[in-house]
C-alpha cells in the first residue's frame, strides 16, 4: 500500500528481519535508484541556487524613490495596547496604513495622530487597517499606549496601537519600510529637538503586506491621494480568516505527520508485520492529501507567497531546499499513485520495485517541508526577538 514497502512482496526479500549482515546491506542497497535520486535533485539545486541566487540581494528603493517598484516586509511580531500579539499574518488580506510615532513625542506625533484620526473617519466604510508603531518602546508600554489611543477615540478594531521590542521595531522602521530612525543626542535635545527624529510620512500596504506607496502627512493633497489609494486597494481586498493564516502551521504539522508514518510503516515492513503496514501507509497516504488540500486552499485565499528574508549562506541553503522539494514535491504524486495501485492489484514484485524510489523522495519532501515552514515562518521572528 505504500511506497515504503520496497521489502514486502518481493521474491529476494523475505517477510522477516534480517538474519544478517549480507542481507540487512541488500535490503539497504535497494533504496539505491530513490535515495540517488533525492541526492541528484539537491546538489542540482544548490549548483543552480549558487548561479542565480543573490546571498545579499540589493535593498529595495529608498522612501522618496520608490516609484512603482513595491517590497515586502516580510514577517514581524509585536504587541498591541489590549496586550494580544500581532504578527504580519493579522493584516495579510486586507489594505493598511503604517505611521512611526511615540508618545512623548511634543510636535509631529500628535500631528501624525490627528491625521490617522482623520483617515480613522474617512475609511470607516471600507476594510483598510490603521496602524501606529511606537519607536519608543521602552516608554511605550501596551497600557501607555493604551491610554494614548485613548485621548484620539481610537476604535480599538480598525486602529492599532504596537509595540515590541527595540531591536524588531528598528528593523521593521529602517530595513523594511525603509524609513529614517534616529536618537537626538542631548545638545540636540536642548536645542528642541524630538528625542527620537522619524519619518512623518504614512506607509501604505497592499493585501500582500507589500509597501506600494508613501504620502506626506505635511501635504492635505497628498493624504486625500492616500485616502482614494486605500479606497481603490480596499475595493479589491477582503480579509482573510484566521483559520486559513493558520494553514501554514497546519501544513507543516501534516507533513511531520507523514514523515512519522513513513519511517513506522518501514519500520513495520522490515518487522514482518505486513497488514500493520499497510494501514499504517494508507494513514499516510490519507494525511499526504489532506496536505495538499490544505497547501491550495492557502494559496487560493491569499494570492501569494511569502519572501524568504535572510541573508548571506542561509539564503543560499533556503533556497537550495526550497526548489529540490518544489521539483520532487512534483515528481512524488504521480510515483505515489502508481505505488498505490500495484499495492492494490496485487502486482507485489512491481509495487516493490517503484517503493525503492518513492520511499526516499516521499520521506525528503515530508521532511523538507516542515524545515521550509520554520525557515520561513518562524526563523525571522526569533532572529528579530534574538
Amino acid at each position: 500500500m505504500s511506497p515504503c514497502c520496497s521489502d514486502c512482496y518481493h521474491v529476494e526479500i523475505p517477510l522477516t528481519p534480517p538474519s544478517s549482515l549480507g542481507d540487512l546491506e541488500a535490503v539497504e542497497t535497494s533504496y539505491r535508484p530513490g535515495v540517488s535520486i533525492v541526492v541528484g535533485t539537491v546538489l542540482a539545486s544548490a549548483a543552480l541556487c549558487l548561479a542565480l541566487v543573490q546571498p545579499y540581494p540589493a535593498p529595495a528603493r529608498a522612501a522618496h524613490d520608490l516609484g512603482g517598484q513595491s517590497f515586502s516586509l516580510g514577517s514581524f511580531r509585536l504587541v498591541e495596547r489590549d496586550g494580544r500579539t500581532v504578527t504580519d499574518a493579522d493584516l495579510v488580506g486586507r489594505a493598511w496604513i503604517a505611521a512611526f510615532i511615540f508618545t512623548r513625542c511634543p510636535l509631529s506625533c500628535p500631528r501624525i495622530t490627528s491625521i490617522m484620526k482623520g483617515l480613522e473617519g474617512r475609511l470607516a466604510d471600507t476594510s483598510a487597517q490603521l496602524v501606529c508603531i511606537t519607536v519608543d518602546p521602552d516608554h511605550d508600554t501596551p497600557e501607555v499606549l493604551s491610554a494614548y489611543a485613548r485621548k484620539f477615540a481610537a476604535d480599538p478594531d480598525r486602529w492599532w496601537f504596537l509595540t515590541g521590542p527595540r531591536a524588531e521595531i528598528e528593523d521593521l522602521a529602517v530595513k523594511r519600510f525603509k524609513l529614517g530612525l534616529a536618537t537626538a543626542s542631548s545638545a540636540e535635545q536642548e536645542a528642541g529637538s524630538e528625542a527620537i527624529s522619524h519619518s512623518d510620512r504614512l506607509a501604505l500596504v497592499d493585501r500582500g503586506n507589500k509597501v506600494v506607496d508613501y504620502f506626506s502627512t505635511s501635504d492635505p493633497a497628498d493624504v486625500a491621494s492616500l485616502v482614494e489609494r486605500v479606497r481603490d486597494l480596499a475595493s479589491r481586498s477582503r480579509p482573510v480568516p484566521s483559520w486559513v493564516r493558520s494553514l501554514p502551521a497546519v501544513n507543516a504539522t501534516l507533513n511531520g505527520i507523514s514523515g512519522v508514518l513513513l519511517v513506522l510503516g518501514w519500520t513495520l515492513i522490515r518487522s514482518g508485520r505486513v497488514r500493520a503496514h499497510a494501514t499504517c501507509m494508507s494513514l499516510c497516504v490519507a494525511v499526504s492529501t489532506l496536505f495538499l488540500a490544505c497547501y491550495l486552499v492557502y494559496h487560493v485565499q491569499i494570492g501569494g507567497g511569502v519572501p524568504f528574508r535572510g541573508r548571506g549562506p542561509i539564503r543560499l541553503t533556503y533556497f537550495t531546499i526550497l526548489l529540490s522539494h518544489v521539483v520532487l514535491a512534483a515528481a512524488i504524486v504521480p510515483l505515489i499513485a502508481l505505488t498505490l495501485v500495484r499495492a492494490i492489484r496485487r502486482q507485489f514484485v512491481r509495487h516493490a520495485r517503484i517503493a525503492r524510489v518513492t520511499f526516499p523522495l516521499w520521506l525528503y519532501v515530508s521532511i523538507t517541508g516542515v524545515i521550509i515552514y520554520l525557515m520561513l515562518y518562524q526563523l525571522p521572528l526569533q532572529t528579530a526577538s534574538g
